[in-house]
C-alpha cells in the first residue's frame, strides 16, 4: 500500500477514534495516569463492556497503549502518537504551520 494512504487511513481512524466524546474522556483521563478497565468503568456511567469498546477503537487508532500485568489490563494514553497525529494532520495547513513550530 502507498505510504500517503496509509498516512490517511491512520488520520482518518484517529480523527473517528477522536469524534466520540465518550473516547475523548478516557484519553483525558489517561493523560494524568495509567488505569485498569475497572479504574476507568468507576468514573462512567457506561457498562463495562461499553467501554472495552470505546478503549478498543482507541487502541486501533493507536492513541491508547495496553500492557497486561497478572490478570489486569492498564492502559495508558500514547500521547507521542496523538502529538504525531495531530503535528502530521495540522501541518498539512499553511495556516497552522507557523503554530506547530
Amino acid at each position: 500500500m502507498h505510504s500517503s494512504q496509509t498516512a490517511n487511513r491512520r488520520m482518518t481512524k484517529v480523527f473517528k477514534a477522536l469524534a466520540d466524546g465518550t473516547r475523548q474522556e478516557i484519553l483525558q483521563l489517561l493523560e494524568d495516569q495509567q488505569y485498569t478497565v475497572g479504574d476507568i468503568v468507576s468514573k462512567f456511567d457506561l457498562s463495562q463492556p461499553t467501554i472495552s469498546r470505546h478503549l478498543s477503537v482507541l487502541k486501533e487508532a493507536d492513541l491508547v497503549i495496553d500492557q497486561r500485568r497478572g490478570q489486569n489490563v492498564i492502559y495508558r494514553l500514547n500521547d507521542s502518537a496523538l502529538a504525531d497525529a495531530m503535528r502530521q494532520f495540522f501541518g498539512q495547513f499553511r495556516s497552522c504551520q507557523e503554530v506547530l513550530r
